[in-house]
């Protein structure tokens, strides 16, 4: 590329590899399933705390109704807004917009939108684009 710039993406085996470290990848996974979701790039960034936050819980507990539990705790959400840099009511809207969307289902984030990885790891994902065409 030009000015010596490394590209972003990189066929390998007729993968695209699209580099990224550990605490970004939850906003670049987010990011790649925005035409499900439909959030904003404000509620990407929050959604992203959310679940690194998920994350964390995740290593200290296994049952997913406690670690879902312990996430919308009010504590948590307070520690998820104060990282996401966003006020009390701007954190109540972007919940409420999430539960719209359906990215968050009840008191839990939509299994859809939670990335199976594990830190350090690759992650691989394969799309299936079915065409509805008569």
């Amino acid at each position: 590329m030009a000015n010596g710039e490394e590209p972003l993406q990189k066929l390998v085996n007729g993968t695209t590899v699209i580099p990224t470290t550990s605490n970004e990848f939850i906003r670049a996974w987010l990011e790649v399933m925005k035409p499900l979701h439909k959030m904003t790039p404000k509620e990407m960034d929050y959604a992203a705390v959310l679940l690194k936050k998920r994350e964390e819980i995740a290593k200290e507990v296994s049952d997913q109704g406690l670690i879902d539990k312990l996430l919308f705790d009010e504590d948590t959400k307070e520690a998820v807004r104060i990282e996401a840099g966003v006020s009390q009511p701007h954190a109540k809207a972007i919940l409420y917009s999430m539960k719209n969307k359906g990215v968050i289902v009840g008191k839990r984030i939509s299994p859809r939108y939670i990335p199976l990885w594990k830190r350090g790891e690759p992650f691989r994902w394969v799309f299936m684009f079915k065409n509805e065409d008569k």
